[in-house]
């Protein structure tokens, strides 16, 4: 099955280069907010937890009971106003996403496959607070994120059978390294006085909806020797999708309060 030209063409970006186009966006989008709002910008930190899972189009693959998995997220982010309710972040975050799945092969053998692919992302998500001005605030968030591989594991349990564990490196042979999604989501946002800064906590759960197919260019090519030989077909396509939660800190400071104490 041929991919979207476009795909094709951006999986021979390697992560090097990658990661070079990450550093350029976020520092092109951080004096952007410094232009946009210089006294309300800030900087901040966030993590959690994500329970990816991998969405099959094959009806057979898709029938098969898919594990529950709870990953790690972590990651920086710098937020400035757009407008009193709306603002925009940039955020880069380490997250490991995939998926795994349990069957029984031949009636007999208890078959364990799993997918670990670690990712850092570029996310830009626009926050609509409902109510900013009071100390605790709703929103909605809505926004892209922009995914690449930088690591991670593909394996396959077999007890019984010959070689009962297989495993292999993601790479882009066997995994597609490019990750386009939206992410869309709900949480509540804490603001508090903290000496000459404002502490701002959020608290948010989001959707993470990937768009683009993660089987490799060479996987539907058939040139690619697959881990899961079991269940498997590479006509189809997969995706990456799962829910977030996420928890994060950012800090601002207080001009008033820091030039009210200089007169005590």
């Amino acid at each position: 099955m041929a991919w979207p030209r476009i795909v094709i063409g951006l999986t021979i970006i390697d992560s090097c280069a990658m990661k070079r186009i990450f550093c350029i966006i976020v520092l092109v989008l951080m004096f952007a907010g410094e232009m946009f709002s210089q006294d309300k910008t800030y900087f901040g930190i966030k993590g959690g937890i994500n329970t990816p899972r991998l969405y099959y189009t094959d009806s057979e693959l898709s029938s098969l009971p898919h594990d529950f998995n709870i990953k790690p997220s972590l990651g920086v982010f710098l937020e400035f106003p757009l407008s009193s309710k709306l603002s925009l972040a940039t955020e880069l975050n380490y997250q490991v996403r995939g998926g795994g799945t349990s069957y029984v092969y031949e009636q007999d053998y208890d078959v364990t496959y799993n997918v670990n692919a670690n990712y850092l992302s570029l996310r830009l998500p626009f926050y609509w607070y409902l109510a900013k001005k009071k100390a605790v605030s709703p929103y909605l968030m809505l926004g892209p994120d922009f995914g690449y591989v930088i690591g991670g594991e593909i394996s396959l349990s077999q007890p019984g059978l010959e070689n009962e564990a297989i495993s292999a490196t993601i790479n882009d042979s066997n995994y597609n390294p490019l990750y386009i999604g939206v992410l869309a989501g709900v949480g509540l946002r804490h603001k508090a006085e903290l000496r000459n800064y404002i502490c701002i906590v959020k608290l948010d759960v989001a959707v993470n909806w990937g768009l683009l197919d993660t089987f490799s260019q060479a996987e539907h090519d058939d040139t690619a020797v697959p881990v899961n030989i079991h269940a498997y077909n590479d006509q189809g396509k997969r995706f990456s999708r799962g829910l977030e939660v996420s928890l994060s800190f950012g800090l601002i400071r207080n001009e008033d309060m820091s030039a009210c104490r200089k007169f005590k």
